[in-house]
């Protein structure tokens, strides 16, 4: 069956609808945060070697796959790192927007909006880290003895 990457960006849309963002975040933009947050999963946990950018797939009716089941805990973490994926990307946009000058006035202190993101994106790094080793079978070497 996969992972849906289309209901994925809904849920991240909804995760994240009370952030103010400099510019507006695409569809697009929203998928690529969830395939990257993929992408850790595999990296983090020591299956570079088994992903495949070939498992995504974009049938009509289920929309834009991941052709690989994960578990919930997996789901979990690949949706940690696009929250996190999101908010450094706010952060970026705002550190361009923090202050600017025009011929007649200088503003400053447009960043106040997003004064917390540093502490979300801690949040959630922590968030992600502990789930990462409540995942004892990336966490554990572990093997079975017939």
């Amino acid at each position: 069956m996969g992972f849906s990457i289309t209901k994925a960006i809904v849920v991240l849309q909804d995760e994240t609808s009370m952030q103010r963002t400099p510019k507006p975040i695409t569809i697009g933009q929203y998928g690529d945060m969830i395939m990257k947050g993929i992408r850790r999963l595999y990296i983090d946990t020591g299956r570079a070697l088994l992903y495949d950018s070939a498992n995504y797939s974009n049938d009509g009716e289920e929309g834009l796959m991941f052709g690989e089941d994960l578990p919930i805990d997996e789901q979990e973490y690949v949706m940690l790192c696009a929250q996190i994926n999101f908010f450094k990307r706010v952060q970026t946009d705002v550190n361009n927007v923090t202050s600017y000058s025009t011929n007649a006035i200088t503003v400053t202190g447009a960043d106040k909006p997003y004064a917390h993101l540093k502490d979300t994106i801690e949040d959630l790094e922590r968030r992600r880290r502990e789930l990462y080793y409540r995942m004892v079978r990336y966490t554990m070497d572990y093997t079975i003895d017939d």
